[in-house]
């Protein structure tokens, strides 16, 4: 038996606050969806963070509601958790993938912990943060005891792990149970396939660029989705990636070379299809921050949607160098030091700008850029919306007509 697995769609994600950018991820979806169509997949599971958050748009729902009926045309169930970024953890509340069971979306959660795909036993459980981790626990013995009474079976979870995802993770390795065949997992956004008990543990990524500490994964992996075939005493996986509609152009220019480097940039640009997201840093020299922001923006708006600029001028290459050199590290040079091999850039600049704060006693806007980072990072989860909201919200953008079509 075939199946594709997908994690980490973020639909309605409005990346950069740019509609382009959110439809960019509709456009990938969609692809994807047409591709497993093609492979004659006999289901797809979807481990979480379907949507952005737990109130998706109109048209985020209409998205996967169109896809939901060419799945169900095709005759392919999808199967499906929740994840952080769309969880509901309040009583009288449901989350918004409630809405697409009549559609062929089989929701896994509290009141249907499985379900039998043939033969095959498919269970998960939702996302849970680290506080919740006796719980989690207590869920996972559940669900590997009664895996035992099948001779197939797939275990369905977005949850960081300690050794994919060191900074937020909610499991150590090992405390998986090991008597599942798959492993379906989401939440990290690289691709990650290894052997794991005695099946595989797979994280297929995030379906587009979610952040840009992607795009080195993305170069080497794609993005996209894994086709998954159980027929064996092992899984036979493999990796199925479609091309993105925009490029992430991550680019690091000398300060004495700005002009003539920006120029080659730019020329290659022009010859791209979409405007494309350039990441880029200029080093090695002294400047000010404005002087060379502007000297970018102006060689390469006209040209790109959206371009993010990094400076490093000498006095932090300086800092950089006094950390090889020196054997007692100041606290700001041992933050930059033990970051280094994360390659997160966003984490780095999270550390050192709440250093800088709370070393001078700043609380007020340490708790801001904590809070900004933790939006922009995982998204805001607090809202809540009760399904009757949710209904009301679809009825009145015409996502509810075709439901029992």
């Amino acid at each position: 038996m075939k199946f594709a697995h997908i994690a980490d769609t973020h639909l309605g994600y409005k990346q950069y606050g740019l509609l382009e950018r959110e439809n960019d991820f509709y456009y990938t979806f969609n692809k994807i969806v047409d591709k497993i169509i093609e492979e004659r997949v006999d289901f797809v599971i979807h481990s979480g963070d379907l949507f952005e958050t737990n109130r998706p748009s109109p048209k985020a729902l209409v998205t996967f509601q169109n896809a939901l009926l060419k799945l169900r045309k095709a005759d392919i169930p999808m199967y499906g958790i929740t994840g952080n970024h769309d969880v509901i953890q309040r009583k009288g509340f449901v989350p918004p993938q409630e809405l697409f069971r009549k559609l062929g979306f089989r929701l896994i959660d509290q009141q249907r912990p499985f379900y039998l795909e043939g033969d095959i036993f498919i269970t998960g459980i939702p996302f849970m943060s680290k506080s919740m981790k006796p719980l989690l626990m207590k869920k996972l013995e559940e669900a590997s005891k009664k895996a035992e009474e099948y001779e197939k079976s797939i275990l369905i979870l977005h949850q960081g792990i300690d050794k994919y995802l060191p900074f937020d993770y909610e499991l150590e390795t090992g405390e998986l149970p090991t008597n599942f065949n798959y492993y379906a997992m989401g939440h990290v956004h690289n691709y990650i396939n290894e052997r794991y008990g005695k099946g595989k543990l797979v994280y297929p990524g995030s379906t587009e660029i979610w952040k840009t500490n992607e795009i080195r994964d993305y170069k080497k992996n794609g993005k996209g989705f894994e086709l998954v075939d159980l027929s064996g005493d092992m899984p036979e996986t493999e990796r199925i990636s479609v091309d993105l509609p925009r490029d992430f152009l991550k680019e690091t220019i000398q300060y004495n070379q700005l002009l003539p480097d920006l120029q080659t940039l730019k020329n290659e640009i022009i010859k791209l299809k979409n405007k494309p997201i350039v990441d880029i840093t200029v080093e090695n020299g002294q400047f000010t921050n404005q002087e060379v922001f502007e000297t970018v923006h102006k060689t390469l708006d006209d040209y790109t949607l959206n371009i993010r600029p990094h400076f490093e001028p000498d006095k932090i290459k300086e800092d950089l160098l006094a950390i090889e050199n020196e054997k007692t590290l100041e606290p700001r040079q041992l933050i930059v030091k033990k970051l280094e091999d994360l390659e997160n850039e966003d984490v780095d600049r999270l550390a050192i700008d709440l250093f800088e704060n709370l070393s001078k006693n700043k609380l007020p806007e340490s708790e801001k850029i904590a809070e900004d980072f933790f939006n922009s990072y995982f998204g805001e989860h607090g809202i809540n919306i009760s399904e009757e909201e949710i209904k009301k919200e679809m009825k009145n953008s015409g996502v509810l007509k075709g439901e029992d079509e």
